[in-house]
């Protein structure tokens, strides 16, 4: 508890104090004094001017305390309520925080700048700017201020020698005096700041004795030192971890942050002494103006964009004005309120309390959110527009101790004095606990399961070892700074790392050897990697730091052009196709241009919700929402309406699609626990970490079971199929039993996969090069005799152009194919033994002319699409003999095959307001009836007569989270529909790659009427698409004959195949189609038959399947994903997961070829709302590739 002060007590105290402020004045004033004269004769008489002006400057500043008596100087920024470019709504102050400078370790160099406009106490940048460089002590008769990086003022009583003493108001730091040492600690990051006495530190005229920064340090005697001369000028800033920034100063104020040679950042002053300018490496500068009372007035930045403010007699901005008239504000300040009215005109209204703290916050369409605070600024309450209200609670040092949602569900959070959560208890009532050392080192985190993590460290804090509940251990070797410079993981591969002197990494060194380098800017931006191969990418960006060209391995680039404030205004492929961003003044994204002059167009609410858009094809969908901003219902180009509600905690509970009811039940945390529609019943059960450990669709079981790392071990199907897994101490697979056979895998030490052993008959030989691309594959048999050498089945060879793009493979049975690429990636021929293709896109990405080689069958429908493409706009209307006609949603509605000696084959195709389609009438007369789960899962396909109602087949599915485990065919069979066969998938562990193709047969599968049971190896190409089913006793059963874009060379009559297509794909033979979970791929066109539901968030043309199918993959039919070559080096996920926590990781950098394409739309459309709510709810099942999961939400939240 912090001292009361008072009586006689405080009498004490006082002289104490006041003694000390006495001592520590006499020593600072008489070394300035002496500095004084021996600098003054040396001065001349420009340079005394300049002095002269500066010296007035600085008397004429406030000392902490004086600041700190003209409002509350306690409150940190990310406490204020502000404007867009950031004006604080309850105060009136401008304020603007910049990085000057970080540098990664176990304790961060961060040097930081922080303009207050009410700020008058700046030392090192002048007098309206506080930094890192700025924090020191003020000490006089009535007791101490702290000014901190942020400008705050934290003012403190008289104390006692070698006691805390804590700030009246504000942060809980305490304060402690022990002869000349003066110590600030902060409790929630474990850092001290330490004060000492420095010569010309204090203020002419006023007796204050002023301690400068000395030091700061953390728990694990990590350490950052800044160096004064005698003159009392911070000459150099040294970090116990190795890095030194030498300090540049000219009459008391910064001029240039350095590292040896290299001006990392340079700094420039009018005379009243106010910072003018800031440049970094590349010399151009950002500007600053003031008033005559040192307020910002305007800043603009190295893109000569701008933004000024206007104040008030009161020294309140009044008025904010952005270049072009972008995000220009007013604001109108009244004794209770605050009025706001943005670019746009929209206004929104700020209420306050008699404390200037926000109790109502009312959006310019009248919705209010209200808040209540405690006295020290802590939140305590938020109530949404719509009654909601979470509370919180605090600890005494503001560490939040319980969250009661409005559901009344609490969450509770216990610490140790350190200020470190010992223990978390969840709303469902799941049990965290952690331990710490007596540094404040994370030892052990158990979860409710009763596993345990284990952390060690060595005498920096820095992490050594990692060891996951099941034993397995990573060790970590680091630099002085916590930078790990080895990593060996639980199977003894080593990664190296090694850094430049800012900390950025330099080389990585693979487990295997393999050597990758990387330079940087002086500022931390990557601008070049080198693979273990030689080839290079660049990246270029501009002053600001924006990206502006990216040139791949082959030399071919892409570029953006920058516009106001930062936001992108055209991107420029490697094939020229430019994309052009419009925005309004609010800088929300308005319309799209594509390369053909289509548009595509974003209109918002005053309140900046998305309320509709307008696609490339004129197609228009509209969104509404509730109060508090949420999606309440949503009307398609079609008019269908899709309507939401939900619970008191924002969760969809109920949807109603055009009349089609689906319902959602979750547990205590938020997780979905059962879904209701009318065609699925699907209850998910869940462990106490909420791991699905069973589905339960319509009554059917899948059931699983983890181990202790949260490996999924074992599987059962419903029709009683079992898979068991083994893995290694790194997490990797060992083996898969299934189906009687047993299969095992063997990984080289960067965890790539190199055998496979398939029974006892068959081996799977997988070679990789020196960047992880795989390079080939050769199928091995059984001898014939125990004499014999082992039989050659298949060899499959690839080569690559340097981003990695295959341009030959060589098959043993297939032969020879050669791709020819255009400059984006995308093939446009293809020479091979089996037949020539090829394809021809517009700028749009659309194939508007596509050759393949087909069995000689005119009626095929594959030889049917060969030819020329139209389109309107990005909707394809004629592919070859093929003709499309869509509905005013976008979707396909009908496709005609036109004969030149018969009738048109005709499909119709039905949909319902989610996009999912519900029926298709073949050209037989004949109609499919499909059936969805209430997670979009396609779970049934009926065959019917023409009538529409007679059932002559079924094929049930059965899904393991996004991937088909088994599916059920149904036929008649003595008057009623009977399963005759079944087949069941396995998949390798968190990919959408299958492995196996387990079938039980048990109508016409033999002459004794017998139950047939078969099973087959699947071998997949580079993104897991399936080429061959292999039997255990080697023979290769079915083959893929497809071309490029899906399309089979011949007519699909194999007794043995695989319905798999592209990964997540799965083929109809009654449509020529695939159901991609989300949407229906059509081979034949390389194209979706519906718009993509997020629309052109994932990629500029939203029908288009990918770039380029052997790199890239689909699974979902929502966002095209790279297939990853990255090695797997085996670390547990929970190791990597507490690497990351600890130190920054030097191995996350730009991938090649990443999807450059980006548009961020505010709001929130249907598409997202149900991909969000799917993969939030269904992550926990562990079953979706962790990068596919990230990418998707991080293009989404």
């Amino acid at each position: 508890m912090a001292p009361k002060g008072g009586g006689a007590a405080a009498r004490a105290v006082t002289g104490i104090v006041g003694k000390a402020a006495a001592r520590v004045m006499s020593r600072i004033a008489g070394k300035a004094t002496r500095a004084g004269v021996r600098r003054s004769g040396r001065q001349s008489a420009r340079q005394a001017s300049r002095l002269g002006n500066r010296l007035r400057n600085l008397r004429n500043r406030l000392t902490g305390r004086r600041n700190a008596a003209g409002g509350d100087t306690t409150k940190p920024l990310d406490g204020r309520h502000a404007t867009k470019d950031p004006i604080d709504v309850a105060s009136g102050e401008v304020f603007l925080n910049q990085i000057d400078l970080e540098l990664p370790g176990v304790l961060p160099l961060v040097l930081e700048r922080t303009h207050v406009s009410s700020f008058r106490t700046g030392r090192w940048f002048g007098p309206g700017w506080s930094s890192t460089l700025d924090q020191r002590l003020e000490v006089d008769n009535l007791g101490v201020c702290l000014v901190t990086t942020e400008g705050r003022i934290l003012t403190y009583p008289i104390g006692v020698y070698g006691q805390p003493v804590w700030p009246l108001k504000g942060e809980r730091w305490p304060l402690i005096i022990d002869g000349d040492s003066y110590t600030v600690h902060q409790p929630q990051t474990g850092t001290t700041l330490h004060f000492a006495p420095q010569p010309n530190a204090g203020i002419p005229g006023e007796a204050v004795a002023v301690l400068p920064i000395k030091a700061i340090s953390d728990r694990n005697g990590n350490r950052i030192d800044f160096d004064y001369d005698g003159q009392g000028a911070l000459v150099r800033i040294r970090h116990s971890g190795g890095y030194v920034i030498d300090v540049d100063t000219d009459d008391g104020l910064i001029t240039a942050l350095r590292m040896g040679e290299t001006a990392l950042k340079t700094f420039d002053y009018d005379e009243a002494a106010n910072l003018t300018e800031v440049a970094g490496p590349t010399g151009a500068p950002t500007r600053f103006d003031y008033d005559e009372a040192g307020r910002l007035t305007r800043w603009t930045d190295t893109n000569g964009n701008w933004y000024a403010y206007t104040y008030d007699e009161r020294g309140r901005a009044i008025r904010g004005t952005g270049s072009g008239g972008y995000l220009n504000v007013a604001l109108e300040y009244h004794d209770d309120r605050t009025v706001l009215t943005d670019s746009l005109g929209h206004r929104t209204v700020y209420h306050f309390n008699e404390r200037r703290q926000l109790v109502a916050e009312t959006n310019p369409l009248g919705a209010v959110t209200r808040y209540e605070w405690d006295d020290n600024d802590r939140l305590l309450t938020v109530t949404d527009p719509l009654g909601r209200t979470v509370r919180y609670t605090y600890d005494e040092f503001s560490n939040i101790t319980s969250i009661t949602r409005p559901d009344g569900a609490v969450t509770t959070i216990t610490y140790n004095d350190q200020c470190r959560p010992t223990q978390i208890v969840e709303f469902d009532g799941a049990i965290w606990n952690s331990t710490y050392d007596e540094r404040g080192n994370l030892l052990t985190q158990t979860d409710p399961t009763g596993a345990v993590i284990r952390c060690t460290y060595d005498e920096r804090g820095a992490l050594t070892s990692v060891t996951d509940p099941a034993g397995g251990t990573t060790r970590i070797e680091c630099n002085p700074a916590g930078l790990p410079i080895a990593v060996t993981n639980s199977r003894g591969g080593v990664t190296r790392y090694r850094y430049n002197p800012l900390g950025r990494i330099t080389e990585l060194v693979d487990p295997i050897g393999g050597v990758s380098t990387f330079t940087w800017t002086p500022d931390g931006r990557l601008t070049s990697r080198t693979t273990p191969d030689g080839a290079s990418e660049h990246w270029s960006y501009d002053h600001e730091g924006n990206l502006v060209e990216y040139t791949r391995p082959t030399g071919q680039t892409t570029r953006w052009e920058i516009g106001p404030f930062d936001q992108p205004i055209a991107w420029i492929g490697p094939d020229g196709g430019r994309l052009e961003f419009a925005y309004d003044t609010e800088l929300r994204l308005t319309s799209v241009t594509n390369p053909q002059g289509l548009v595509w167009r974003y209109a918002y609410d005053v309140a900046g919700n998305l309320i509709s858009e307008t696609d490339f094809n004129g197609r228009v969908v509209h969104y509404a929402y509730d109060a508090a901003g949420q999606l309440t219902t949503y009307t398609n180009g079609a008019g269908q309406v899709t309507a939401f509600t939900r619970d008191v905690l924002g969760a969809i509970v109920r949807k109603d699609a055009g009349g089609e009811i689906t319902t959602f039940t979750y547990d205590r945390a938020g997780r979905l626990v059962r879904a209701v529609n009318t065609h699925a019943d699907l209850r998910l059960e869940r462990d106490l970490l909420g791991r699905v450990t069973a589905e339960i669709c319509n009554g059917r079981v899948l059931r699983w079971t983890y181990d202790e790392v949260g490996n999924r071990v074992r599987r059962r199907t419903p029709s009683g199929a079992e898979s068991v897994w083994t893995y290694d101490p790194a997490g990797l697979p060992l083996s898969l039993t299934t189906a009687g056979q047993v299969i095992t895998f063997e990984h080289d030490a960067a965890g790539r996969e190199v055998r496979r052993r398939i029974g006892t008959g068959v081996i799977l030989d997988q070679q990789w090069d020196a960047v992880h691309r795989l390079t080939s594959q050769a199928l091995w048999g059984a001898p014939a005799s125990p004499t014999a050498q082992p039989r050659l089945l298949q060899h499959r060879t690839y080569s690559y152009r340097p981003d990695d793009y295959p341009i030959a493979i060589t098959d043993r049975l297939s032969g020879h194919r050669a791709f020819e690429l255009d400059a984006v990636g995308r093939i446009t021929a293809v020479q091979g033994q089996g037949g020539n293709e090829r394809y021809t896109y517009d700028s749009a990405g659309n194939i508007i002319h596509a050759l393949w080689p087909t069995d000689g069958d005119p009626s095929a429908l594959s030889a049917d699409a060969a030819g020329e493409r139209s389109y309107t706009g990005v909707r394809i209307r004629r592919a070859g003999r093929i003709h499309y006609e869509y509905d005013a949603q976008g979707r396909v509605v009908l496709r005609r095959h036109a004969r030149l000696s018969s009738k048109p084959l005709i499909w119709r195709f039905y949909w319902n307001a989610e996009d999912r389609l519900t029926s298709v009438q073949t050209p037989d007369g004949h109609w499919w009836r499909y059936l969805y789960d209430p997670l979009g899962r396609r779970i049934a396909k009926q065959h019917l007569a023409p009538d529409g109602k007679t059932l002559l087949e079924q094929i049930d599915f059965i899904w393991e989270g996004p991937s088909i485990a088994e599916q059920i065919h149904y036929a008649w069979s003595a008057g009623q529909l009977s399963a005759d066969h079944v087949t069941t998938w396995d998949y390798e562990p968190g990919t959408f790659q299958p492995l196996t193709q387990s079938e039980h047969i048990t109508s016409g599968a033999s002459q004794h009427g017998r139950a047939v049971r078969r099973f087959h190896a699947i071998i997949a190409d580079l993104v897991g698409t399936p080429v061959e089913l292999v039997a255990p006793d080697g023979s290769i059963s079915w083959r893929s004959h497809a071309a490029v874009w899906g399309a089979p060379y011949v007519s699909r009559a194999d007794q043995i195949s695989c319905p798999l297509g592209f990964p997540g794909q799965y083929y109809d033979s009654e449509t020529g189609l695939y159901f991609n979970y989300f949407r229906y791929y059509s081979p034949f066109d390389g194209r979706y038959l519906s718009p993509d539901p997020l629309g052109l968030s994932p990629q500029p043309n939203p029908y288009i399947y990918v770039i380029n199918p052997f790199v890239w993959a689909d699974p979902f039919g929502l966002y095209p994903h790279r297939q990853g070559k990255e090695p797997r080096y085996g670390s547990h996920e929970l190791s990597r997961k507490v690497i990351d926590y600890r130190v920054e990781n030097p191995n996350v950098l730009p991938k090649q070829n990443v999807a450059l394409y980006r548009v961020e739309v505010p709001g929130e459309r249907p598409g997202e709302t149900i991909v969000r709510d799917l993969f939030l709810r269904m992550s926990g099942g562990g079953s979706i590739p962790r990068k596919l999961l990230m990418n998707i939400l991080l293009r989404m939240v």
